[in-house]
């Protein structure tokens, strides 16, 4: 109720004039062109395609690195004392700030992109992950131990059954930082892509193009993440 509110009044806005047509244009208008440009083969297979492609391969990157980087994190000390000073001041970092070392060393092809989205996303990935480990009670550690479980049976059975919760926590943030950081870097790095194609229109003055970009952006996301939560949620202990 409340998005069709908000729609609703975001279509009567516009329509009375209070204000520029370069600033905003109506929601049919928007909807009414982003279904136009479904039909466009060279937007569907260079943007759309190439931008949710570039996002499931970075966002899956991340999330089998994150685990396994907090998993070895709660393992070994020594990892530990490695990767967390780099975790810590994660969010002060200003990521995007690397990109022009990554044309000079890649170029401006896909690798950058999906080099920052996997470094955006990751660490939200291995701070979840990590407390989930952690948390993991020591009475069921000793248990392990007792019963002469190997490491990779007490991976199996008792630190990813017991982190879960929170591994799917930061699962579902890192999709998030990942759409974020390719639609983000597409718009610096890349020729073609969703995120280019709301630049360019943005640059071009294409208000109706720009608008219907960005509704493609909030469709995937929204869709993203209830597909993701969908997904997840049959995993998630707390919820049966």
């Amino acid at each position: 109720m409340l998005v069709v509110a908000a729609i609703a009044a975001v279509e009567l806005y516009a329509r009375s004039g209070a204000i520029s047509r370069l600033d905003l244009i109506p929601v049919s208008e928007m909807a009414s062109r982003a279904v136009e440009l479904l039909g466009d083969r060279d937007f569907v297979i260079d943007a759309l395609l190439r931008s949710m492609l570039l996002i499931c391969v970075s966002f899956v990157a991340s999330a089998v690195t994150g685990v396994l980087v907090a998993y070895l994190m709660s393992r070994s000390w020594w990892v530990h004392r490695a990767f967390k000073p780099y975790v810590n001041v994660f969010y002060a970092l200003p990521i995007f700030a690397l990109y022009p070392v990554m044309v000079v060393m890649f170029g401006t092809g896909i690798v950058p992109i999906m080099l920052l989205a996997i470094l955006f996303s990751v660490v939200i990935v291995i701070s979840n992950s990590l407390v989930g480990f952690e948390a993991t009670p020591t009475i069921a550690k000793k248990l392990a131990k007792s019963l002469e479980m190997s490491q990779s049976q007490q991976f199996r059975k008792i630190l990813l059954p017991s982190a879960l919760p929170d591994i799917l926590a930061g699962l579902k943030l890192g999709l998030a930082y990942t759409i974020i950081a390719v639609l983000a870097t597409e718009f610096i790095l890349a020729t073609t892509g969703l995120g280019q194609v709301v630049n360019r229109a943005y640059n071009n003055f294409n208000t109706v193009d720009m608008y219907a970009g960005i509704l493609f952006v909030s469709a995937f996301a929204l869709l993203a993440n209830l597909a993701l939560g969908a997904a997840l949620s049959s995993f998630d202990w707390r919820r049966r």
